[in-house]
């Protein structure tokens, strides 16, 4: 299925679980130092909690982890609100692919600079991840699912 079709389906999988609101579309980023090209990243879709909680979600029709990994890094670069309160997640709709994968090489973006606050992140292939929406009742309840160290 191509990517954009992916996208849609993911939205109305989200929408008809947690409402027409329930997702805040997509996010573009900037890099911002001074005497720098004009550089920009994106997620596909984001949820935003009235807790402040933030989640970035890219959704990955392909093979791509290590594309992915590459936009983790820049996202790092351009990203400026509280890491804490951000989780980057990552939905894979490529036919049995293993997120481990996925984990794996943004586990080694982070090794380039282990001193850095970098944002945290979690992956699923869309199959177990629509089980994690099955078995909860509010948007809240997911986020607290795939959040990390909960």
């Amino acid at each position: 299925m191509p990517a954009g079709d992916n996208e849609i389906t993911f939205g109305n999988i989200m929408r008809s679980k947690f409402g027409n609101t329930c997702l805040n579309g997509k996010r573009v980023f900037n890099l911002k130092i001074p005497g720098h090209d004009k550089v920009t990243i994106s997620v596909d879709q984001s949820i935003i909690l009235k807790d402040g909680r933030t989640v970035l979600i890219e959704i990955d029709s392909a093979n791509m982890a290590k594309l992915v990994s590459g936009q983790y890094a820049l996202l790092n670069g351009m990203y400026d609100n509280d890491r804490s309160k951000c989780l980057f997640l990552v939905l894979h709709y490529y036919v049995a692919y293993n997120p481990k994968r996925t984990i794996k090489n943004l586990k080694a973006i982070q090794h380039f600079n282990e001193n850095s606050e970098w944002i945290p992140f979690a992956a699923y292939h869309i199959i177990e991840f629509e089980k994690l929406i099955d078995s909860v009742d509010s948007l809240e309840e997911l986020v607290d699912k795939i959040w990390p160290n909960n």
